[in-house]
């Protein structure tokens, strides 16, 4: 996910910045202090008040903007693979991830063919096995009660403990919104119901 602001980081001593974040891996700017590819590296940055901090290899580091002068200093992107997360750093990574897809997902109302603001937040977090998969279908949605957490390709799956309005609510958040829009609420609906590491999403009350 694209962060809407470079957020501050440190790889040792260099001050960076991270640009794009996913539970796998993270891509910085910086100005020439991340080690060249195949290098391993150590992330620190804090999201909301929590410390991540996370291990990773140095999977590319290309050239962005050459500097026009002297006193200009030319910026780099690198990607990293995250390989380790440090003590309750992947749990902070996981919630800072679901925080920017609940924004982006905010932001979309703005878009002309909108998502409700509240779409982003009704979400129950991942206990139980009793999921409901919501699949659109030649403009029909069809909704079967399982036990398989798995997304499907046209449509969502959420916790059953989900009230018959939220989901609703969803549908129709769902059917209206773009490419986007639609990967959103999927990628949300896959963090809520996550067995391993359930995330405390916002729940929006009207």
């Amino acid at each position: 996910m694209r962060l809407s602001r470079p957020l501050a980081a440190r790889i040792g001593d260099a001050r960076v910045y991270v640009i794009d974040a996913s539970v796998e891996g993270l891509r910085i700017a910086h100005q020439g202090g991340v080690p060249q590819a195949g290098q391993a590296v150590r992330v620190a940055f804090d999201w909301e008040g929590q410390s991540i901090e996370v291990d990773g290899d140095v999977t590319s580091n290309n050239l962005h903007k050459l500097a026009k002068s002297a006193d200009e200093k030319s910026t780099y992107h690198a990607g990293l693979r995250i390989t380790r997360a440090i003590g309750e750093s992947a749990t902070a990574l996981r919630q800072m991830i679901a925080d920017i897809v609940a924004r982006a997902l905010d932001e979309q109302k703005a878009n002309a063919r909108g998502i409700p603001a509240g779409a982003a937040q009704v979400f129950q977090t991942g206990e139980g096995t009793d999921f409901l998969r919501c699949e659109l279908v030649e403009g029909i949605w069809r909704r079967t009660s399982t036990s398989r957490p798995d997304q499907p390709s046209n449509g969502f799956t959420v916790s059953e403990a989900e009230s018959p309005e939220e989901v609703d609510m969803l549908c129709e958040a769902y059917a209206s919104a773009d490419a986007a829009g639609k990967k959103l609420i999927r990628t949300m609906a896959e963090m809520s119901i996550s067995k391993t590491e359930g995330v405390p999403t916002r729940r929006y009350n009207p």
